[in-house]
Order: C-alpha cells, then structure tokens, then sequence
C-alpha cells in the first residue's frame, strides 16, 4: 500500500508565486477599501442635503398650514437645526424643534422663514459643501424648495 505523500517536489508553490498572490490581495482589499470610503462620504453628503430639505419642506408645510397661527422658519445653530414660530430664530425657545446636523452646513446663515398661509419667502439660496462636494438648495419667493 502506497502512503499518501501531499508534498510532492514540483507540486508545491514558490515564495514568489505566494508573494505576488498576497500582493494581489493587498491592492484588491485596499482598493475596496478606498472606494467604500468615497460611497460612504457621497452617502453622507447626499444624507445631510436631504436632511436641510426635509427640514425646508417641513417648516413650510407648517406654515402652510397655519399651525399654530403663526409663521415658521428654519435657522442654523450650531451643532442644530432650528425649526421655529414666528419671523425670527432665537435658540432659548422652547417652542424650537431642534434637529442635529451631521455637519456644518456651510450655506444657511441667517433664517428662512415661511409666510403664514401662503409659504411664501423672500427667497434664499442654501449651500451644502461636504468634502470637497457642493449642492445648491434654492427657495424662489412663491416657497418652492428646489434642489
């Protein structure tokens, strides 16, 4: 009966042929590693953007809608969004709905404020820049949120 010998000469691999196969490994890990990186900052970026309009959409709506009989707007403190009654931003009210930003903005200095009823404003042109990458929210004077 002939032993079972796995180790045969000529049947093994070579330290180089081990080597070039880790060196492979390496690059497609580290290049899924980077790409994942730059799908996670987009992510971000689009998700702090979506964030600002659904904030924009609900501040008009409530204006709008005449909730609680009063304008509504929509201001940056840091680290906040502030959606807040009345025509101006003041950070002390408890009547402020506060949600928290992923980052600085960069665009929205000041408020926006949506008339009572109608949602009309003055217009205002917002900026998002995360990461080198820039989006523009636009509010015409009729209220419409464009981005």
């Amino acid at each position: 009966m002939q032993s079972l010998n796995i180790f045969h000469p000529g049947r093994a691999f070579t330290l180089i042929e081990i080597l070039v196969v880790v060196a492979v490994f390496t690059l497609i890990i580290g290049l899924g590693l980077f790409m994942s990186m730059d799908v996670y900052r987009g992510f971000s970026f689009r998700s702090e953007r979506d964030v600002m309009v659904s904030i924009l959409q609900k501040a008009r709506s409530r204006a709008i809608n005449n909730y609680h009989q009063t304008p509504w707007g929509v201001c940056y403190v840091a680290p906040n969004y502030l959606i807040f009654r009345g025509t101006t931003c003041d950070s002390r009210l408890s009547t402020n709905e506060t949600i928290p930003a992923n980052a600085a903005p960069g665009g929205l200095s000041g408020s926006v404020v949506f008339s009572q009823l109608g949602g009309t404003t003055t217009g205002a042109t917002l900026t998002v820049t995360e990461h080198g990458k820039t989006s523009t929210i636009t509010i015409n004077y009729e209220g419409a949120i464009i981005w």
